[in-house]
């Protein structure tokens, strides 16, 4: 189909500029957007002000949103949680949380998949697929505050908690933050960024123009204990270069930290743990005024052993903190749990489901071949698949920390909610039918089926100071797309014979470079990007002391953030 604009996502001089193209006034685009954001029309035909021959042209060459929505569940809190399909079939999930203040939280995903690898997180565990764009994270953001707004509803709080680590995607979630700012009117402080830790970016963060809040997942106070469950923790330097970029955060912006802590039953629940927390911010000079440590019990799930502290654990960890080193904790109400709420459990039944469909058709076709027989036995096969229920990744419950001066007591008990496919009268849908079965039997581990993209790489010839195109100088490339398409290939369930599912023969993260030769050329592009940074910033240098740049110089000048983005992707894949 050709490719439609996405009126969710234009900017609005952009779209005056296409009206004028079609021969209309540039005004429209304010009255088409007005439409679109502050009354959320999904339909072209309820713009009753726009000319019946704009609509035409609307709905030949636009489309109100890219994001397809794959599924979605409502839990009895409220909490609504989307899982999302992307243009090129990676999933992505978004969450909102009303509260009974009238506040409306949206917790946004940043990347398809994640790198850091923590063990309780359902997305750490799938692998990294790829950055999502800027238009795809303003989009999850545009959705809700459109549907908001035609409830008389207003989207009030970001939280950049959802899939993938938002400042290992720095340059794009950015520029999604300031149209959120902008476009959409949500101000900067009610929006924080979230992050493991990735020291370089918290330090890029300080300098930013925009006041948006930080929020740090640290879990453990000892390198050892964090590193076993942040895998993230080794890769930017361990605590000491984490608590010194969070003490420079908080003295050079003035602005408070919160510090994610999830609750394991006794391994970080207990006083002693707590005290060790105190004594680590007290070592690092952290202002205890500035720093508020959200506790979050663990959702128990069979991926990880660990399990959610008790009521009494949490207030002891609480009274340890407050009472002996006058910092503020408050235990979170964990959202939506009824309805698997935590980052990637949802995409991972949309997964699991699709892979079900895709073995079990494969199965039948050995067995009748195809035709019509055959259709009508897939749709057999396919209705008893339902399994019993499984076990799913351990995750941290969705949770957002703009009341923070409430203490929410953790509710031991919780009901289960209702799950809401998006498609109309599909009582005869295998999606309606199946989709409770699919989302309890999620079981998604380490070494899953995960998609891959070799990612375009901006090539800069240190050697003469020159830029080159983007060509493929040895058969590096040819190599690295055979070994990611085998890494595909093997990743997908293998069928013996008989047709009974063979074990996977993967182990351990897909997205580590497996062999040698790959991780040799890796390294030495990461050294050779590292070289070109370094000399960009002198001529950085060089021009702020007044020199003339030519050209030539001002293009390597301009290139320096796509240069930052492969650096982070190479480093991704050399973990």
């Amino acid at each position: 189909p050709p490719l439609q604009i996405n009126l969710l996502t234009i900017h609005q001089p952009e779209l005056e500029e296409i009206l004028a193209s079609w021969n209309q006034p540039k005004y429209r685009a304010k009255q088409i957007l007005t439409w679109v954001h502050s009354k959320g029309v999904t339909q072209f035909s309820q713009m009753n002000n726009i000319p019946k021959q704009l609509r035409t042209l609307l709905e030949q060459h636009t489309t109100i949103g890219s994001l397809h929505l794959e599924l979605e569940a409502v839990s009895k809190d409220g909490t609504v949680k989307r899982a999302y399909k992307l243009w090129d079939g990676q999933l992505i999930e978004s969450v909102l949380m009303p509260y009974e203040d009238g506040r409306q939280t949206a917790c946004i995903s940043s990347q398809a998949g994640c790198a850091m690898g923590c063990v309780f997180c359902a997305t750490g565990q799938m692998g990294f697929a790829r950055q999502l764009t800027p238009d795809e994270i303003f989009e999850q953001v545009a959705r809700f505050a459109a549907e908001l707004s035609k409830e008389d509803k207003r989207l009030s709080n970001i939280v950049m908690m959802g899939m993938g680590e938002p400042l290992a995607n720095y340059r794009n979630v950015m520029e999604a933050i300031r149209r959120m700012n902008t476009d959409l009117g949500i101000g900067a402080r009610k929006i924080t960024v979230s992050t493991v830790g990735v020291v370089p970016n918290i330090r890029k963060l300080i300098q930013e123009d925009i006041q948006v809040r930080l929020a740090v997942s640290l879990h453990c106070s000892s390198d050892e204990e964090r590193t076993q469950l942040l895998p993230a923790n080794k890769r930017y330097g361990g605590l000491d270069e984490l608590m010194m970029a969070i003490r420079e955060y908080i003295d050079t912006t003035n602005r408070r930290v919160t510090l994610e802590w999830a609750l394991i039953e006794n391994e970080n629940d207990t006083p002693d743990v707590a005290r060790q927390l105190g004594h680590l911010l007290k070592r690092f000079g952290i202002r205890r005024d500035m720093t508020h440590v959200n506790l979050i019990p663990l959702n128990p799930t069979g991926g990880f052993e660990g399990g959610p502290s008790g009521r009494k654990n949490v207030n002891e960890f609480v009274n340890v903190l407050e009472k002996e080193f006058g910092i503020t904790a408050t235990p979170r109400m964990r959202r939506g749990i009824d309805i698997d709420a935590g980052c990637g459990q949802l995409k991972a039944a949309v997964k699991k489901k699709e892979d079900k469909e895709a073995m079990e058709a494969v199965a039948v076709e050995k067995q009748v071949g195809v035709g019509g027989e055959s259709k009508a036995s897939a749709l057999d096969e396919l209705k008893s698949f339902a399994v019993p229920e499984a076990t799913s990744m351990s995750m941290a419950g969705v949770w957002e920390d703009e009341d923070e001066d409430v203490h929410v007591h953790v509710d031991d008990t919780e009901e289960r909610g209702s799950l809401v496919v998006p498609a109309a009268e599909t009582e005869t849908s295998l999606e309606s039918m199946y989709t409770e079965r699919i989302r309890k039997s999620n079981n998604l581990v380490q070494g899953s089926i995960v998609e891959f993209e070799i990612h375009n790489a901006v090539n800069l010839d240190s050697e003469d100071d020159e830029f080159v195109d983007e060509t493929y100088e040895n058969d590096l490339d040819k190599r690295e797309a055979e070994r990611l398409i085998h890494l595909v290939n093997i990743s997908f369930p293998q069928l013996s014979s008989d047709g009974e599912e063979m074990e996977s023969p993967l182990v351990g993260p897909t997205t580590t470079i497996l062999d040698q030769d790959s991780l040799s050329k890796a390294k030495k592009r990461r050294k050779k990007i590292l070289k070109n940074l370094k000399a960009i910033k002198n001529l950085i240098k060089m021009k702020s002391g007044g020199k003339e740049m030519n050209e030539d110089q001002m293009e390597k000048i301009g290139r320096e953030k796509e240069l930052q983005l492969e650096l982070e992707s190479v480093e991704h894949n050399l973990q």
